[in-house]
C-alpha cells in the first residue's frame, strides 16, 4: 500500500528527470508500470487498418504479428502521462480519463485503433491502477468504470489480462475490502467497492484468464466484501462466486469455510434477491473442486444444513426455486460418487483419522465428494419443496428431484425404458427411505407449529414418492404410524390437517394391503400396554379414520372384523373424554362408508358398530356427537340390508345389544351413577330402538327394577325414571308394556313416589309421579291392576297433593283423577273421608293449573263411591267450600266448579239446592247460582 506522501516525492523526481531521458514511475509494494517515454517529435505511419498512428523513434519496429507497446495516438499517450504524473490536480486527472474514455468509445462502441489492446497491457493499465486508488472518490470511480469497458469489450478478447487481474486483486481490491477500523473498509464509498467487485468478475469472465494464483486472493477478498451492507455488492460477490467456480473452483474449495459462513449470513438479509442469489453461491461453493474437503462433516452440521433447512421456510418463491437450485447442484456431486457398494449412505463418510494418519489432512487425495452422509438430509429439503403451496415452485423440485435419480452409477438406479419423472425419482427416495424418515419423524416433534407442518407435509411427499412394491415403506410402518398418531392430536390446526394428510396418502400408497391397519389396530384396542390413554387413543383413531378414507375397500374388509372389535372396546366406549369420542365418531364414519353392504344384519361387525353408536347417541349432550351417531345408525341399517329402516335394525339386535351392555348374558346389573357411560347407553338404546324396545320390553324390565331401588343412588334412579316415562309416553311402546304395568307401579314406580326430604328425593318424587301419570292414562292398565295397586298409591297420592311443588301436585290430581274415572263406585267410606278434604284444599291452591286439575277430579270423585258415602256432613261442606269457589273472579273456575256441583245433584239433590239458594245473594254474579237451582228442580 502506498500513501499521498510517498505519491508526492516519487511525482518530484519524476518531473525533475531529464526530458530527453526515459523515465520509469514505480509504484511502491505493488506496481512496477513498464516505460512511459517523453514525447519527442513522432514519425507517422499508416496502419493496416488505415488509421494513422504516431510511433515513437526510440522504439524498434515491430512485427505485425507481435503485441506493440506504442501508444495509438499523441493525444492518448498524453492523457495517459497525465495520469501518471498528476498526483494531486484532481480536474487534470478528471479531464484526462474523460478524454481517454471518448478516444476509446463511441458510447459502448470501441472507435480506437486494435493495437490499442497491446499499449493497455504494456503502458496504460498501470497507470490506471493508481487511479483506483486516488484519494478522490471521482478519480477512482472513472477508473474503474473505463477499465471495466475495457476488459468487458469484445475487441479486448484476444488480449491477455492475466498481469492486470494480478495487480488489481492484489493490490486496489485486496485494499478496498481491508478492515480499516472504526470504518469496516478502507474503501469508504459503497459504489465504488461495487466496481471493485465488477472488475474482478468481468477480468474473471475474460477468455484470456484461465488458471491464475490471483484466484486464491479473489476468495481472500470475496470472504470481506459478502459482509457489505451494501446490497448490491454481495450480490454481484454471489455472481463472481458463479463465474469462479468454473475456472478457479479449487481456490474456492480452499477457502469454502469462509465463503459460506458469509454467506450464511446473507441468508437473513431482508432483500430477497439477495437471498435468492446467496442461496445459489452456496451452491457453487459446496460443489465447487468435488467439494469441501476440511472439516465437511462441521461445516454441514454447524452451517449448512440448519441455514439450507431455515431457507425452506422463506416466503418468497424465487428464494425457494434458488435453493432447488443449490440443493441440485450439492446432491449431484454426492450422488456422483455413489456406486453400487455404496447404497448404503454411511459407506461414504470420510474417515478424518484415517486421512490424519495418512498425512492428508486436507482431503487433498480424496476422490470422493465427503456430502455422502447428508444426502438424506438434503434430499428431505428437496422434498419439502416438492410439496410447496406454490405450483410453480413445486414443480421445478420435482424436476430435480426426477433428474437427480439419473446421476451416478446406472447400477444403483436402473429405469425401464419410458420411466417417468415420478418413476426415477421413486428409486432415489427407496434408497435413502428410511433416514429421511427418521429425519421428518424427528422434526415432527419440533417446538415449532411450522416446522412440524412442514416435516408432515414432506413426510406425505415422502410417502407419494415411495412403489406399491418396494418394502421401504412396509418395513417401517410402524414408525410413520407412530409418529402420526402422535402428532395428529396436535393443538394447531394446521399441524393436524397436515397429519391427516399423511394418514391419508398412506393409507392410499399401502392399495390393498391392509398392514397399516395391522399394526394401528393393537394401540386402540388395549392390546399394548400403556396404549390405552386417551390422548394416545384419539390419535391411534383419528389416523385410524384418516387411513381408512384413503384405503381401498378390499384392504379394510379384509380386517372389518379387527377394526370393529377395536372400536367396541371397553377403553374408549366407557371413556367420558370428548375428543376421544369425536375420534371414535370420525373413525366410525370411515368404517361405515367404506364397508357399504358387505355385512350383513346378525354378523358381530355390525353388533359392534352398533354398540358404538349406542354410547355415541348417550354421550353428553354438550359433545355435540348425536346427529353424526345418528347418521351412521342410518348408514349402517343401509349397509345391513334394513333398506335403512332403524326400526328393523335395532328389532334384530336389541337383545344382543342388551347383553353387551349387561356385560353377561341375564346378568343382573346396576350402574352406579346417572352419568355411567353404560347406563346413559342403555338410555339411548332404549330412545333410538323405538318399537323394537317394547317388543324386548321383557329382557330389560329387571334392569328398570333393579335401579329403582330406593337404596340405590338418587342419580341413577332419576335417570331410569326419567327413561321409563319417556320410552312408555310412546303408544308404539306402551302396548308392549301391558303386560307388565302391574310390575312397574308396584315394584318400580310407588316406592319412589314416597314422600321424602330433600331436593333430590322431591326431584326424583317428581319424575315418578310423571311416569305413573303416563302409565294411568296410556291404555296398558286394566280396571284389575288398577282396583289392586289403588289401596297403595291413593294414601301415597293423598300425601303429595301438598307437595311443595306445583307440578308434583297437578300430576297427583291428574292421576287420582284417572284412578277414580277407572273405578266408578269401587272406592269405600273410608277413602272418601280421607281424601275429600286434601282435594278440597286443592281449589284454593295458589297454582291455577292445580286448581284446574282438581276440579276435574273431583267431578269424577263423586262419581267414584256410594251416593250414601257422600251424604251427611261431608257433602254439606263440600258444597258450602264449592260454592264459595264458584264466585271465583276467574270465570274458567266458576265453570269449572259448576260442573262438579252439577255431579254433585245427581248425588244429593236437596242439599246442593238448599245450599245454593241460601247463597245465591252473596254472589257477585248469580246467573250460575241460578242455574244451578233450576238444575236441582229438574
Amino acid at each position: 500500500a502506498w500513501n499521498s506522501g510517498s505519491l508526492s516525492l516519487l511525482l518530484k523526481t519524476s518531473i525533475s528527470t531529464p526530458t530527453n531521458q526515459p523515465t520509469t514511475h514505480t509504484l511502491p509494494h505493488i506496481y512496477t508500470p513498464k516505460l512511459l517515454s517523453p514525447l519527442p517529435t513522432p514519425q507517422k505511419q499508416q496502419s493496416s487498418l488505415g488509421c494513422r498512428l504516431e510511433s515513437h523513434p526510440s522504439l524498434p519496429p515491430t512485427p505485425s504479428h507481435t503485441i506493440m507497446s506504442t501508444p495509438p495516438t499523441t493525444t492518448l499517450h498524453k492523457d495517459v502521462r497525465t495520469l501518471t504524473i498528476s498526483s494531486n490536480d484532481m480536474i487534470a486527472k478528471k479531464r484526462a480519463l474523460i478524454n481517454v474514455s471518448k478516444l476509446l468509445f463511441d458510447g459502448d462502441k470501441v472507435v480506437a485503433d486494435p493495437q490499442f489492446g497491446a499499449y493497455f497491457s504494456s503502458d496504460a493499465h498501470p497507470a490506471l491502477l493508481r487511479c483506483v486508488t486516488d484519494p478522490k472518490e471521482k478519480i477512482r470511480d472513472l477508473s474503474l468504470q473505463l477499465l471495466i469497458k475495457v476488459v468487458s469489450c469484445e475487441e479486448m478478447k484476444a488480449f491477455d489480462f492475466n498481469a492486470l487481474l494480478s495487480d488489481f486483486t492484489s493490490g486496489p481490491f485486496k485494499r478496498g475490502f481491508a478492515n480499516a477500523s472504526p470504518k469496516p473498509f478502507e474503501e469508504p464509498a459503497e459504489e465504488i467497492r461495487l466496481l471493485l467487485v465488477k472488475l474482478v468478475v468481468a477480468l474473471v469472465v475474460h477468455p484470456s484468464v484461465q488458471s491464475s494464483d490471483s484466484f486464491s486472493s479473489i476468495c481472500e477478498g470475496l470472504a470481506r466484501a459478502l459482509s457489505d451492507n451494501f446490497p448490491e455488492v454481495k450480490r454481484e460477490c454471489c455472481l463472481l462466486i458463479a463465474k469462479l467456480s468454473k475456472k478457479g473452483a479449487k481456490a474456492i474449495r480452499m477457502h469454502a469455510e469462509s465463503l459460506i459462513k458469509q454467506l450464511n449470513s446473507n441468508l437473513n438479509h431482508q432483500h430477497s434477491k439477495t437471498r435468492q442469489m446467496t442461496v445459489k453461491a452456496i451452491g457453487f461453493v459446496l460443489a465447487a473442486d468435488g467439494g469441501v474437503t476440511t472439516a465437511p462433516e462441521k461445516l454441514m452440521i454447524e452451517t449448512v444444513l440448519p441455514s439450507l433447512k431455515k431457507t425452506t421456510f422463506d416466503q418468497i418463491p424465487t428464494v425457494r426455486k434458488a435453493l432447488v437450485s443449490c440443493l441440485g447442484r450439492v446432491l449431484s456431486l454426492a450422488l456422483a460418487s455413489t456406486d453400487e457398494g455404496e447404497a448404503d449412505p454411511d459407506a461414504m463418510v470420510v474417515d478424518a483419522e484415517s486421512r490424519m494418519r495418512e498425512g492428508d489432512p486436507e482431503g487433498e487425495g480424496e476422490s470422493k465428494c465427503a456430502y455422502g452422509p447428508f444426502i438424506p438430509t438434503l434430499i428431505s429439503f428437496l422434498l419439502s419443496i416438492c410439496c410447496d403451496e406454490v405450483a410453480d415452485v413445486a414443480g421445478v423440485a420435482r424436476a430435480e428431484l426426477a433428474s437427480l435419480a439419473q446421476v451416478g452409477d446406472e447400477s444403483v438406479f436402473k429405469f425401464a425404458e419410458g420411466a417417468t419423472d415420478q418413476e426415477k425419482a421413486t428409486r432415489l427416495v427407496a434408497a435413502y427411505f428410511e433416514k429421511i424418515l427418521l429425519l421428518l419423524v424427528a422434526d415432527a416433534s419440533h417446538w415449532t407449529s411450522g416446522q412440524r407442518e412442514k416435516s408432515l407435509n414432506t413426510m406425505t411427499t415422502l410417502i407419494e414418492y415411495t412403489d406399491a412394491g418396494d418394502t421401504s415403506l412396509f418395513s417401517n410402518l410402524e414408525v410413520v404410524v407412530a409418529c402420526l398418531s402422535s402428532a395428529i392430536g396436535d393443538d394447531e390446526e394446521a399441524v393436524s390437517k397436515s397429519t391427516e394428510r399423511c394418514a391419508t396418502t398412506l393409507g392410499s400408497k399401502l392399495g390393498k394391503s391392509s398392514a397399516a391397519l395391522e399394526i394401528l389396530l393393537p394401540r386402540i384396542d388395549g392390546s399394548i400396554s400403556g396404549m390405552n390413554t386417551p390422548e394416545k387413543l384419539v390419535g391411534s383413531l383419528l389416523i385410524l379414520s384418516a387411513i381408512l378414507n384413503g384405503s381401498e375397500t378390499q384392504s379394510v374388509v379384509a380386517v372389518a372384523g379387527k377394526i370393529s372389535s377395536a372400536l367396541a372396546s371397553a377403553s374408549i366406549l366407557e371413556s367420558p373424554d370428548r375428543y376421544l369420542l369425536e375420534a371414535l365418531l370420525a373413525a366410525l364414519q370411515s368404517f361405515t362408508s367404506k364397508i357399504s353392504s358387505q355385512y350383513p344384519q346378525g354378523t358381530d361387525v355390525t353388533l359392534n358398530l352398533l354398540l358404538s353408536c349406542v354410547y355415541l347417541l348417550g354421550a353428553d349432550v354438550n359433545f355435540d356427537l348425536r346427529d353424526g351417531a345418528r347418521e351412521a345408525v342410518e348408514e349402517i341399517a343401509g349397509c345391513c340390508g334394513c333398506g335403512g329402516d332403524i326400526g328393523r335394525l335395532f328389532d334384530g339386535e336389541f337383545v344382543r345389544l342388551v347383553d353387551r351392555l349387561r356385560g353377561e348374558p341375564e346378568h343382573t346389573v346396576v350402574w352406579s351413577n346417572g352419568s355411567d357411560p353404560n347406563l346413559r347407553a342403555f338410555d339411548a338404546l332404549m330412545r333410538i330402538s323405538g318399537e323394537a324396545g317394547g317388543k324386548h320390553f321383557a329382557s330389560v324390565i329387571d334392569i328398570f327394577e333393579s335401579h329403582m331401588n330406593v337404596e340405590n343412588e338418587p342419580d341413577s334412579r332419576l335417570v331410569m325414571m326419567a327413561l321409563l316415562e319417556s320410552v312408555l309416553n310412546d303408544k308404539k311402546v306402551a302396548k308392549y308394556v301391558k303386560g307388565f304395568t302391574s310390575k312397574l307401579i308396584n315394584d318400580v314406580v310407588a316406592p319412589n313416589i314416597v314422600w321424602r326430604a330433600g331436593g333430590v328425593a322431591s326431584t326424583i318424587r317428581k319424575v315418578s309421579i310423571a311416569c305413573l301419570f303416563t302409565i294411568l292414562k296410556s291404555d296398558t292398565v286394566d280396571t284389575q291392576t288398577l282396583f289392586m295397586a289403588a289401596p297403595k298409591l291413593l294414601p301415597i297420592l293423598k300425601t303429595n297433593l301438598g307437595d311443595y311443588d306445583a307440578s308434583s301436585r297437578q300430576l297427583c290430581c291428574l292421576s287420582l283423577g284417572i284412578i277414580f274415572a277407572g273405578l266408578p263406585g269401587g272406592l269405600g267410606m273410608e277413602p272418601v273421608h280421607h281424601l275429600y278434604p286434601d282435594l278440597l284444599k286443592c281449589l284454593d291452591d295458589s297454582s291455577d293449573d292445580v286448581r284446574f286439575a282438581a276440579c276435574g277430579t273431583l267431578k269424577v270423585f263423586l262419581k267414584s263411591a256410594p251416593a250414601e258415602h257422600f251424604k251427611g256432613t261431608l257433602m254439606d261442606y263440600l258444597c258450602d267450600q264449592l260454592l264459595i269457589h264458584m264466585d271465583d273472579p276467574d270465570p274458567v273456575i266458576q265453570r269449572s266448579v259448576f260442573d262438579i256441583l252439577a255431579v254433585a245433584v245427581e248425588v244429593d239433590r236437596a242439599v246442593v239446592k238448599k245450599k245454593a239458594t241460601s247463597t245465591r245473594n252473596s254472589h257477585r254474579d248469580v246467573r250460575l247460582c241460578d242455574a244451578l237451582i233450576k238444575l236441582c228442580g229438574e
